[in-house]
């Protein structure tokens, strides 16, 4: 999973940075009229970003815990 987060963030990025690239060349550009528009959604935005960290945060939680547990698991066996 963390593949695909990297490369998608990475995507968005190159795409943010043609598009700025673009725009200064003066060339009409939706990416930056995009963003600009995007400046009037905050608290949604905001909101998003929250939400999206808990739930990370949740996430590695429970893997950690898992790992936890299957090493436990492997050790109990071993001995």
């Amino acid at each position: 999973m963390q593949p695909v987060l990297r490369v998608g963030g990475a995507l968005i990025t190159a795409a943010a940075a043609v598009g700025w690239l673009v725009d200064r060349l003066g060339v009409p550009n939706p990416v930056a009229r995009a963003a600009d528009s995007a400046g009037a959604h905050t608290t949604g935005m905001l909101t998003v970003l929250v939400v999206a960290a808990v739930v990370a945060g949740a996430w590695a939680l429970v893997e950690r815990q898992r790992q936890r547990e299957r090493g436990l698991g492997e050790l109990g066996t071993a001995a």
